[in-house]
This record gives structure tokens, sequence and C-alpha cells, in this order.
């Protein structure tokens, strides 16, 4: 659940031949991201050791808009929200009945949540970013690589797949081997969300934990 949750909050506190020159695979990178403003999807997520024994799966619902707003919502097995505006992140259990409420900072720039979700990317600042040579013969697909520059990046390489210009895979290995991979079905972008989608309101039943007032 620990790593679940780390992934989460700077997953939503992530839209994305020889290696080529890492500037201009960044402003590729960079110019593909920016391109969807809004999208909607399925995820399934896995998340593996380094001896590649399963830690951990789960399904369920994201939807994000630039800049800054994401909602995470994990069906099964164990049902988790995580909702950010821009501004706050609420991080709810409903096993627990418990909600935490912490602020978005813009640190988050150096992990996957602001590389889906913000406006203002320096992809060649913070990565060395590589695009892979296509070794699955499938048509259209693109592999970027984008190594932290800083060594206290929570993560040490994160790969983006895109098919016909489309998000379609996250892989994160952090720095102990753990690889998260998180595939994207029924991806559809560009369209309206409703403001609705990137608020939280807590029951009076929920213990809420608020870290913005310390």
């Amino acid at each position: 659940m620990q790593i679940q949750k780390k992934i989460f909050i700077f997953i939503f506190t992530l839209f994305f031949s020889t290696l080529i020159h890492a500037e201009s695979a960044a402003d590729t990178l960079t110019t593909l991201l920016l391109n969807t403003q809004t999208m909607q999807a399925n995820f399934t997520q896995t998340v593996k050791d380094k001896s590649a024994k399963s830690l951990l799966q789960s399904t369920g619902i994201v939807s994000l808009q630039r800049p800054g707003k994401f909602r995470w919502e994990v069906k099964q097995p164990n049902p988790q929200l995580i909702v950010a505006n821009g501004a706050r992140i609420w991080i709810y259990d409903p096993d627990l009945q418990q909600v935490t409420i912490r602020a978005f900072s813009k640190e988050a720039g150096q992990t996957p949540a602001f590389l889906l979700s913000e406006k203002d990317l320096t992809l060649g600042k913070d990565f060395v970013v590589e695009l892979a040579k296509n070794t699955s013969q499938i048509a259209n697909q693109q592999v970027y690589l984008l190594t932290p520059k800083k060594k206290d990046n929570m993560f040490a390489l994160i790969k983006l797949t895109f098919l016909n210009k489309q998000i379609k895979q996250m892989q994160l290995e952090d720095h102990l081997g753990h690889i998260t991979t998180i595939a994207f079905q029924n991806v559809k972008t560009g369209m309206k969300i409703p403001e609705s989608v990137f608020t939280f309101t807590a029951s009076a039943k929920d213990d809420v934990i608020d870290e913005t007032k310390k």
C-alpha cells in the first residue's frame, strides 16, 4: 500500500532506430505531452521487485487536465482515491475512512504526475531524454527513456510508450529495482471534464488530516 501511495501522490502532487540527441528527444516529447490537454482512461498497474516477483496489481480509472489536475481512482483490489486540483491533493482511503490533504508542490516537476498534468515542462533540464529504438515491430510506436539528472529523484528511470502519438504505458523504476508498470486502456483525449471531477469533500464520518495547516 505504501508503494502504491508514493506512486499515486507523485503520479497524480505523467502525457508522452537508434538513440537520438537528448535535447531533440526532449523537445519532441514535450510537444507530444503538451498536445494532450485532457485525458480519461482505464488503467492496470503492476508492481514487481528486482527479481520480477509481483508485489501488487490494481485496476482503476484516471482523469487528467492540464495544468495540475488529476483524479486517480483505484477500484480493485483495495479502493483508493487521489484527487488534485493544482493547489491541493486529497488522498482518500475508504476502508479507513481517512483523508489526507497535502499541498500540490512544484517539486513534483521531477515526477510523472507533473509530466501528465502540468503545462510548464522543462524535460531537458530535469532529465536526460532518449528516444529508444523500436524493437517491438509495432508501427507508429515510440518509446522514450527519461533518466533524472538529480540523484534525489524518487525514480531511477521512467519509460513512456506511445502508440499513434497517444500514451499507452508508463514504466517507473525506483532505486531499489522495483518496477511499476501502468498500462492505459480505452484512452480518450480532448474532452471537456467537469470541475467536480477534480474536487473532493470529506464526509462527517471521515478522519481528516490536513497537512496544509502545519
